[in-house]
């Protein structure tokens, strides 16, 4: 494969884009990251249950069961109680404290990436995100606003769209690694369910 060909192909893995659902955080570049808002105890609940558990959830999904499962299932669903307990705590104690990601759906790629947002940001902005991937991968990054696209309808978010500005290699090749392997598994869930 000629240099040239090889370095096309690393543009097209950029370009796949897929809809997933991650926990996200972000915020303007040099500002502190904003606390979790919730309007009740139990949306609180839930987001922290949902950052806790999901990542163990996932990893046990695409394993295989087996004796280790066994053994470690019990023990990893302990220590999310734990830390789950522990996070609700901490936000009853100081609800304005607990700045945490939420799970967010989100249009991903190797070059950016598109969500939702109630905070009216302009293009060009910088935002610092924090991106985590399954089981538990955190991507750290900046991003720059490309596109925001107004709310359709009342209470509904700005979209935005962004280009990464500046990630870490690594980062860049687990996040295109997590989008080819999530963009397979929905090829292959479309051709059983067409079958």
């Amino acid at each position: 494969m000629g240099k040239n060909t090889a370095s096309q192909s690393d543009e097209r893995r950029d370009l796949v884009r897929i809809n997933d659902k991650l926990l996200l955080e972000y915020n303007l570049v040099g500002e502190v990251p904003q606390a979790l808002r919730c309007e009740t105890d139990q949306q609180m609940e839930d987001a922290i249950a949902a950052f806790i558990a999901r990542p163990t959830m996932e990893l046990f999904a695409g394993a295989p069961t087996n004796e280790t499962e066994t053994v470690l299932r019990p023990w990893l669903t302990k220590l999310d109680w734990v830390m789950a307990l522990v996070l609700k705590t901490l936000a009853k104690m100081s609800p304005q404290a607990l700045a945490m990601p939420r799970l967010t759906d989100v249009n991903v790629s190797g070059g950016g990436l598109a969500f939702q947002t109630e905070r009216p940001f302009r293009e060009k902005d910088q935002l610092d995100i924090r991106l985590i991937l399954p089981p538990f991968v955190p991507i750290l990054a900046k991003v720059e606003v490309i596109r925001v696209i107004p709310p359709k309808q009342a209470g509904d978010g700005h979209t935005l769209a962004t280009r990464f500005a500046s990630i870490r290699s690594e980062d860049r090749e687990c996040l295109i690694r997590h989008v080819l392997k999530v963009q397979a598994e929905q090829l292959r869930s479309r051709r059983l369910s067409s079958v």
